[in-house]
């Protein structure tokens, strides 16, 4: 059976996505020993991610060439307030500020998302956008065949593992091989492997507690 783009996309970050979906992070939340400290920070940073997230949908949305696009994307975004919702009330129980500044790595993905959808192509910004959605179901999937719907982590959890989200995952992904051509892959290649480099920065980012220096 011939490869389609998405496999070619998945093969050429394995060892980077394999990297993300093994760290130690992940590993430690899965097992119930990360500590507070450092998913209070992933809470903090991943909020600044999705207040971005957001206006990067936006610039998507005004791009997009056709109805079916636009809706699914728009739904997105309907979908990325909920997990606003879900940072905002977590917050509020443990007394958490999310005013929090972005760390050089929460700014440079989100710089790098914002970047794509205004001066990137469409389809290049549509292979960030299924790299980064495909990174939290893998990730947050591998979690949950550990941990189950555990109390302390199930709001998150059940987010990126849904029925409904692996949909959406997939009916990105579909978009995104309908849509593109050969002369498109080597840019599609580039900007989903950047989005894998990222995601794994960001688990290591909140692991080690990485910020400015000054």
């Amino acid at each position: 059976m011939p490869s389609t783009l998405l496999d070619e996309l998945l093969a050429e970050a394995r060892p980077i996505w394999q990297a993300m979906i093994e760290h130690p992070f992940l590993h430690e939340l899965a097992n119930g020993t990360l500590s507070r400290e450092r998913f209070h920070f992933w809470v903090q940073q991943d909020y600044r991610f999705v207040q971005d997230g957001i206006r990067f949908l936006a610039l998507l949305i005004a791009r997009a060439p056709d109805e079916d696009l636009r809706r699914g994307l728009l739904d997105a975004a309907v979908a990325f307030r909920n997990e606003l919702t879900i940072f905002e009330e977590y917050a509020h129980q443990h007394g958490l500020s999310l005013a929090v500044e972005p760390t050089p790595v929460c700014l440079g993905y989100t710089s790098f998302l914002l970047a794509t959808a205004a001066t990137g192509s469409l389809l290049e910004s549509l292979a960030v956008l299924w790299g980064a959605e495909k990174a939290y179901y893998d990730a947050w999937s591998m979690v949950r065949a550990r941990l189950g719907l555990a109390p302390t982590y199930a709001r998150w959890i059940e987010n990126w593992t849904s029925p409904q989200f692996a949909t959406w995952v997939d009916w990105l992904g579909e978009q995104l091989a309908a849509r593109a051509t050969t002369q498109d892959r080597p840019s599609i290649r580039a900007a989903f492997v950047t989005t894998a480099r990222y995601e794994y920065l960001f688990w290591d980012m909140v692991y080690t507690g990485t910020t400015w220096p000054i």
